[in-house]
């Protein structure tokens, strides 16, 4: 039953995150998107509408994308049976980390405005947690957040975006209040899944002369970790 509530939440945290989304997923450069072009009349941007890893026919925006992308994020996050306000946490990322797949896959972008509120966030909620004497360990959180940041400003040094740094400390902050083994699987999980999705892409003949945003595999590899290692 909690799941099946879980999931209806989360369908309406993801209408509400569709603007956002929209409003988002254009390049950097590019002035930022009003509405829909294919909901509404023609406005400047909305890049993920025409980008979308799962376009729709006819270029308008894939229907209940936002929403079952958000409504699955949070059935993960209540499958793992993670209370509390470390609960918060997880549920937190999952709102952001929904939006900041579904625009990382459309424009290979993300976004401060999405990145910085996601780690200032779950740094907070971590914070509350440890004030109530959940399990875990924020000292443990922190060390994995500075690890993780640091280890993917090495990465972006070889190509990989900023973005992706900004990303890792939220995400490892969240692994790191359970464990460093769980940090250490949702690492592997995400390079498992983004080699996977690169050999089909492959295969196919698509992406050989551009690079697979890899921030939706860290944020998939991050839910599949706290689902695996029980939150």
């Amino acid at each position: 039953m909690h799941l099946l509530l879980a999931a209806l939440a989360g369908l309406v945290a993801g209408a509400a995150l569709r603007p956002a989304v929209v409003a988002l997923a254009i390049p950097a450069a590019d002035p930022a998107a009003v509405t829909c072009p294919g909901c509404a009349p023609p406005a400047r941007g909305a890049t993920w509408c025409r980008r979308a890893v799962l376009p729709a026919p006819g270029g308008r925006c894939p229907a209940w994308l936002a929403e079952v992308t958000t409504a699955a994020a949070f059935a993960a996050v209540a499958a793992g049976g993670a209370t509390g306000w470390y609960g918060a946490a997880q549920y937190w990322i999952a709102l952001l980390g929904s939006a900041l797949l579904l625009i990382d896959s459309a424009v290979h972008r993300l976004p401060d405005a999405l990145t910085l509120p996601a780690a200032v966030g779950t740094l907070a909620l971590l914070t509350l947690a440890a004030s109530r004497g959940e399990h875990g360990s924020l000292p443990r959180a922190l060390a994995v957040a500075t690890a993780a940041g640091a280890l993917f400003v090495l990465f972006a040094l070889g190509g990989m975006g900023l973005g992706d740094a900004k990303l890792a400390v939220s995400l490892g902050a969240l692994l790191g209040w359970h464990s460093w083994q769980a940090a250490i699987l949702a690492l592997v999980l995400s390079y498992l899944l983004g080699a996977m999705v690169a050999v089909v892409l492959l295969i196919r003949r698509r992406h050989r002369k551009s690079t697979l945003a890899f921030g939706p595999f860290l944020i998939v590899g991050t839910l599949a970790a706290g689902l695996l290692t029980g939150g």
